[in-house]
């Protein structure tokens, strides 16, 4: 697990008009869902995308320094500009009162120089880079999620149900869904040659049709 600490600041003001305010400073609004009441804040903009740009900050914790106390918090929903892909709002859950912590991290395929299907020329199809689970807390939420092809064949596949997850961690969906799988046609090492049919001679590359034979001229 890792954790990451950012400054954070208290946000008197609300509404659309207070929010585009608080972006052109270099900050992005924030909130912590709380059960004692939910609090309004900001953090600095480079310090969050330098994180965010990583791709672990849904399942980092983040413990926010604010008003001399420390919180910590995991990003629950990251809402991004339209256009240029930023973050403009951040929903930070309190992980002291979370009785179950929410995450998506990522799935990393190892040993794909191993795989027997990707070496006689599959291809490995991802379909889900991240995976949804519900983690016991903080402390069990998983920075990846490692799934081994190193003995996958063409054909074969991977589901949520296969995958292999850390004590505490479980999937927050029915496991059927497909992860990933090797697709392609294999070829196959030593294959014999198609040999032509007695007789034929095979046509030079690019040579044009040959005329068919004239018929021969009928006995006077």
């Amino acid at each position: 697990m890792t954790t990451i600490v950012l400054k954070a600041e208290k946000r008197e003001k609300l509404g659309s008009l207070e929010a585009k305010k608080i972006k052109k400073t270099g900050r992005i609004p924030a909130i912590i869902y709380s059960s004692k009441g939910n609090i309004n804040l900001t953090v600095d903009a480079k310090e969050f995308e330098h994180e965010y740009y990583k791709g672990n900050t849904l399942t980092t914790v983040i413990e926010l320094e604010l008003d001399g106390k420390k919180i910590k918090v995991i990003p629950h929903q990251i809402a991004l500009d339209p256009v240029s892909d930023h973050p403009v709002h951040i929903d930070f859950l309190n992980c002291a009162e979370a009785k179950a912590v929410k995450a998506k991290p990522k799935i990393n395929f190892i040993n794909q120089d191993k795989s027997p299907g990707l070496k006689k020329g599959g291809f490995l199809n991802i379909v889900l880079r991240k995976v949804t689970v519900i983690c016991d807390s903080e402390k069990s939420v998983p920075n990846q999620i490692e799934v081994d092809v190193g003995a996958m064949q063409v054909g074969q596949k991977i589901r949520g149900n296969d995958l292999v997850l850390p004590e505490g961690v479980k999937l927050s969906a029915n496991g059927k869904f497909l992860i990933a799988s090797i697709t392609g046609r294999a070829s196959t090492k030593g294959e014999e040659a198609v040999t032509p049919a007695a007789g034929a001679v095979p046509a030079a590359a690019g040579a044009a049709k040959a005329p068919a034979a004239a018929k021969p001229a009928a006995k006077k």
